[in-house]
């Protein structure tokens, strides 16, 4: 992702906050009902935990590249190295692989997490349990 496209993102994220905090504030005063404010946070937080997370995003994006091209290769190793050092590489390459996808994993529970938060006690005018 280049710099300009980071900027952008950015400037649009944070209009969209912008947005939905100013439209919760008119709700919440249009209904008497501050909750509308409140659960505004959550989806801020959303925004702001995928901006933070921007890097495991980009990460991800290029692991799956990366098998991608290995499986039309039809080869996951192309280290140069002999024996121990093929090991050692091989090694470091899936600890990074596993930290990236339990990063991405975490990513998924903040925001699902911060949704519940936010809005679990609508699920019920929704759902008829």
């Amino acid at each position: 992702m280049t710099r300009k496209n980071i900027k952008k993102q950015t400037y649009i994220i944070y209009l969209v906050s912008v947005f939905i905090l100013f439209f919760s504030l008119w709700l919440s005063l249009a209904v008497n009902d501050w909750q509308w404010f409140s659960r505004s946070g959550s989806l801020i937080v959303v925004l702001g935990i995928y901006l933070t997370s921007s890097q495991i995003i980009e990460n991800s994006r290029r692991l799956r590249q990366r098998y991608r091209s290995a499986a039309k290769a039809g080869n996951f190793q192309r280290d140069w190295a002999n024996g121990k050092h093929e090991q050692i590489l091989s090694h470091s390459r899936s600890h990074e692989e596993e930290t990236w996808v339990m990063g991405k994993c975490g990513f998924n529970l903040l925001i699902v997490g911060t949704l519940i938060w936010g809005f679990g006690d609508l699920l019920h005018y929704v759902v008829r349990f």
